[in-house]
């Protein structure tokens, strides 16, 4: 077995091997902390959404994320991506997740669509409608009220 260490360019035939070999340097010695830190693609995508969020100011989804991360150069793993990021992001204790107010928000924003989305009293004729966050269309192709005069 020596002889084979020795041709491969290892330890000499007459070294003692426990002496001669050097351990081969981890990730964990060849980095400082903080560089390590942000090796992970976990921390990269998250970063990447608080800034997206703040920048906005609401909600987005999982869907608008992933855009966000593909326009970063963040690379997206698995069989369907745009899952694996949804679970990354419901898995952190940075973001929450209300769909009915539009999807991923940070934590601190709490049940609120966000900063930039006023909710206005139901009665005002210039509240914000749940169709102009989710941007579904304001009437519903199946509703048979008439508008005009109330009745159906």
């Amino acid at each position: 077995m020596r002889q084979v260490i020795a041709l491969l360019g290892g330890a000499s035939k007459d070294s003692d091997l426990a002496t001669e070999a050097k351990p081969n340097p981890t990730p964990t010695t060849q980095f400082p902390r903080t560089l390590r830190l942000r090796l992970t693609k976990r921390q990269d995508v998250e970063d990447a959404a608080v800034h997206h969020l703040t920048k906005t100011g609401r909600r987005a989804s999982s869907g608008e994320l992933f855009s966000v991360m593909r326009s970063k150069g963040i690379i997206i793993g698995g069989a369907v991506p745009s899952k694996t990021l949804a679970s990354t992001l419901s898995t952190s204790d940075r973001f929450n997740n209300i769909r009915e107010l539009g999807g991923y928000g940070l934590e601190e924003w709490g049940d609120s669509a966000g900063p930039s989305v006023e909710m206005k009293n139901v009665t005002d004729d210039k509240s914000t409608t749940s169709s102009q966050i989710t941007g579904e269309p304001a009437s519903s192709p199946f509703e048979t009220k008439d508008q005009n005069n109330g009745s159906w």
